[in-house]
């Protein structure tokens, strides 16, 4: 937290505007502003805390230059990017200090928050105590039946989740993953490209309607096509930062629309594939809802990759930042 440091030198007094930055483990920086030789207003301390915090970020930005320097990037900023770096640093530092117990408990919070959104937000009528009970069930390996269709809706994406590191991305293993998270609704066509034409609908509170946006996902005749297009651009782009590559990964899946229902489920699943392959932790990308689908859209829309690319970093430093592990 900034304050204000008085020095004196010979005698005199100086004022300094000052700031310690976490820039990595067990390093920090002190960033200052010379205030001048009498104690600041209010009025002037105001209009020095951007500055301050301009270069606060530069700090950050230069500490993390070396690394950034490994990937290409170019939807966000080397100051947006080395954030996210900082962030991911001293999030996984406190992670590691837990006890093995408090890992797994978080992690256990962390996977079934994930399900419960991303269901919910796909339309699916689960309940948080469904999840729950689905991931008790899976990891207590027990020999048990359910016919509790919201419990059986949970565990195929509890288990597409824990499939994430088993798998490459690459089409065979995509359309298994979807045949996992699908598999109980056998008339979506679990593990199947789409062969319907299929529309990208918002609910507009005017109309008190769901609307078509403006874009229409391939036809079904073509969906293969773009599909196959995809892994070649993610073959020829595996060396950019792996929040971008995340984000990208999520639009572009997203704008293909290839399975006929469950492409949210799969599109966020493969954005945190992505992060957790590089290291870095999984995020809850629709935790925030309503960002989440207007960041999306306008990106669809548009054809604009910057506007959902830039919401994905903010949720990741917003969501990791002060994340409190209870």
């Amino acid at each position: 937290m900034a304050s204000v440091i008085e020095r004196k030198i010979s005698g005199k007094a100086y004022f300094y505007f000052e700031e310690n930055v976490k820039i990595g483990k067990k390093r920090w920086k002190k960033v200052s502003i010379y205030l001048g030789k009498s104690k600041p207003s209010k009025e002037k301390l105001r209009s020095k805390t951007k500055e301050l915090e301009e270069r606060s970020e530069n700090a950050v930005a230069d500490y993390y230059k070396k690394r950034l320097n490994k990937f290409r990037y170019s939807l966000l900023s080397r100051k947006e990017l080395a954030e996210v770096e900082r962030v991911k640093d001293n999030f996984l530092e406190r992670f590691q200090k837990l006890s093995k117990n408090k890992r797994k408990e978080f992690e256990k919070r962390q996977i079934i928050d994930f399900v419960y959104t991303t269901l919910r937000t796909e339309g699916v009528d689960v309940n948080f105590s469904d999840v729950e009970t689905a991931f008790t069930i899976i990891r207590n390996k027990r020999k048990e039946y359910t016919f509790d269709s919201k419990v059986m809706v949970s565990s195929s994406m509890i288990t597409g989740f824990d499939y994430l590191p088993k798998i490459e991305v690459n089409q065979k293993d995509i359309l298994r993953l979807h045949g996992i998270v699908m598999s109980f609704f056998e008339e979506k066509s679990p593990g199947q490209l789409r062969g319907d034409q299929r529309i990208i609908a918002r609910f507009n509170p005017k109309t008190l309607r769901s609307e078509e946006i403006k874009y229409r996902p391939p036809s079904p005749k073509k969906v293969r096509e773009e599909f196959e297009k995809f892994f070649n651009w993610f073959e020829k782009n595996r060396f950019l930062h792996p929040l971008e590559l995340a984000a990208l990964t999520h639009l572009k899946i997203y704008l293909i629309h290839p399975f006929k229902d469950g492409n949210k489920r799969m599109c966020r699943l493969l954005f945190n594939k992505i992060l957790i392959d590089a290291g870095y932790p999984a995020i809850n990308p629709s935790k925030d809802t309503k960002e989440y689908f207007q960041a999306l859209i306008k990106s669809v829309e548009t054809g604009k990759e910057k506007p959902f690319v830039k919401f994905c970093g903010q949720a990741f430093v917003r969501q990791l930042k002060h994340r409190r592990f209870k």
